[in-house]
């Protein structure tokens, strides 16, 4: 414990050195629990607008970095000493042929392999390390653990990134000289994907508009990395805000709400459900009284023609209605969804509007059908007969799939026991949703 405490104090002296910090009553805790987070001081507490993180932007770590060390890629805002460190940079065919979050990912590699000469070591030494990271995502779970998640949506979600990162992976590194095969391995570059994923936010958040002028890329085609701003573990329920001052080239992270001495302090990752937070942080949520963040997503085919219709959808443990539904809420399309037909209680609203468009297909009457319509019933018996029929049966068949591929023997590990747990989360939304749908449009 002395040796991570020792790390994390020189993660802060590094942050400060170049004019960043912790606001003063927070303190950097670290357990098995929540391994790293914030945690107000003792005889302390934090005030509404109180600052909790201020992060010089030169700290931040991303695929910018990458090619403003190339003189050739270097963006108008990069300062010439980025431009051609000593520690070199990336060929020029592999930058400019190889997707900005592939290039960002393997730079983070390349400043882990230099270990102690990189400028971001005092961070990535506070980083969950390769040997470890079996621990951190389903994507780098062993078979056996991932084989508890069979029947689930997640374990078809993991089958298809482990694939496109063997692709990445494969078209990144034949972009590189041979010198580069031997230390940025595949393992390396599951664990700085790991690190992206659970870590990073979207430049457009964060980024001042003149530091990306001359980008080729879409400002959100890679994502970034902002040490100490990091360790802010997540609810989707507590009160903050992002900010950066363009001038001074630092981000700030306020709290705004209050905090007493010895609670934890809380980052907000945005409306997540638990199955994205287990694909992209490796942990959910549990249930309580004031919040509950169980639903499984349901994939349909994109629709162009469907305006804002997203072509995945979630169905909710509890009604939208009700108070702990507030992820779920956050999701719909219209707030008058919630004065809809009970049986689609559980159901977002753009999957509802979906099958509706699907079923009619072709007739007169779609246009002029609204979404609070749809919701409420008041169309034609035959088409809501079909709505709630073709409901039923898909998730039933999802209910089914679970119950099929139940695991053969019991939880041995962390990872197996967060992989039961959220099969019974998954079961128990199927099972209250079709409960619900069984309720028909009476």
């Amino acid at each position: 414990m002395a040796m991570v405490t020792e790390r994390f104090d020189a993660l802060l002296r590094w942050i400060e050195e170049d004019g960043g910090g912790l606001h003063p009553s927070i303190e950097i805790y670290h357990d098995d629990t929540t391994k790293a987070s914030f945690r107000v001081k003792d005889s302390c507490s934090v005030g509404i607008e109180d600052v909790i993180v201020t992060l010089p932007l030169s700290r931040a770590l991303s695929y910018l970095d990458a090619i403003n060390r190339h003189p050739d890629f270097a963006l108008p805002s990069s300062s010439s000493s980025q431009v051609q460190e000593e520690q070199g940079c990336f060929p020029a065919e592999f930058l400019e042929k190889t997707p900005p979050h592939v290039v960002g990912r393997f730079f983070l590699m390349q400043e882990y392999l230099l270990g102690s000469r990189s400028k971001w070591w005092p961070y990535i030494r506070t980083l969950p390390q390769p040997e470890h990271m079996s621990s951190l995502l389903p994507v780098m779970w062993p078979s056996d653990d991932v084989e508890f998640l069979r029947g689930t949506n997640a374990f078809t979600a993991v089958q298809d990134i482990k694939s496109t990162l063997k692709k990445e992976y494969k078209n990144a590194i034949r972009l590189l000289p041979e010198r580069y095969h031997a230390e940025y391995t595949r393992v390396l570059y599951l664990w700085a994907y790991s690190i992206f994923t659970s870590r990073s936010f979207r430049p457009s958040l964060i980024l001042p508009a003149d530091t990306l002028s001359g980008l080729s890329c879409d400002v959100d085609d890679f994502s970034i990395l902002l040490p100490l701003y990091d360790i802010g573990n997540h609810s989707p329920l507590a009160q903050i805000s992002w900010t950066t001052d363009e001038q001074a080239r630092v981000c700030t992270l306020k709290t705004r709400q209050r905090y007493s001495a010895g609670e934890q302090v809380f980052n907000n990752y945005g409306m997540k459900t638990n199955a994205e937070l287990l694909l992209g942080y490796g942990f959910v949520l549990p249930e309580d009284d004031r919040l509950h963040n169980d639903y499984i997503h349901i994939k349909t085919k994109a629709n162009p023609d469907a305006g804002d219709l997203a072509a995945t959808h979630i169905v909710s443990l509890k009604p939208m209605a009700h108070p702990s539904s507030f992820v779920g809420r956050s999701k719909l399309l219209s707030a008058e969804s919630l004065s809809g037909l009970a049986c689609f209680s559980h159901i977002q609203d753009t999957l509802i509007a979906a099958l509706y468009e699907s079923i009619t297909k072709g007739e007169e009457e779609t246009n002029e059908v609204s979404l609070t319509q749809i919701m409420r019933g008041e169309i034609s018996e035959e088409v809501l007969e079909k709505i709630i029929n073709t409901l039923g049966a898909k998730l039933s068949i999802d209910l089914q799939e679970i119950v099929e591929n139940e695991p053969e023997y019991e939880a041995a590990n962390r990872n197996q026991h967060l992989a039961l747990c959220y099969r019974e989360q998954c079961s128990r939304v199927l099972e209250n949703a079709l409960r619900s749908l069984m309720t028909g449009p009476g």
